[in-house]
């Protein structure tokens, strides 16, 4: 099963961010509420927790884009070999 990272939506008002730190790299195995990236705003930088649990994949956008809410950023599988 697949679980897909998204930019989360920080805030009220958050229409975009970047990721300015991944803290795991692609084929490492991520726990549910584990740091997982560091997301920046116009307003703050903040350390986002992976909502699921998987193989970390390829990083899909990165560090420094900034991208809209909801753009996917990774994606999180039971396979390793997918991870890569």
């Amino acid at each position: 099963m697949a679980y897909k990272i998204v930019m989360p939506q920080l805030g009220l008002t958050m229409e975009e961010g970047s990721v300015t730190t991944w803290l795991k790299a692609p084929g490492d195995w991520i726990d549910k509420g584990e740091p997982l990236f560091m997301v920046e705003t116009d307003k703050i930088e903040m350390e986002v927790e992976s909502m699921g649990k998987g193989y970390l994949g390829p990083i899909q956008v990165e560090n420094g884009v900034k991208v809209p809410v909801g753009t996917l950023l990774a994606m999180l599988t039971d396979e390793p070999e997918k991870a890569k």
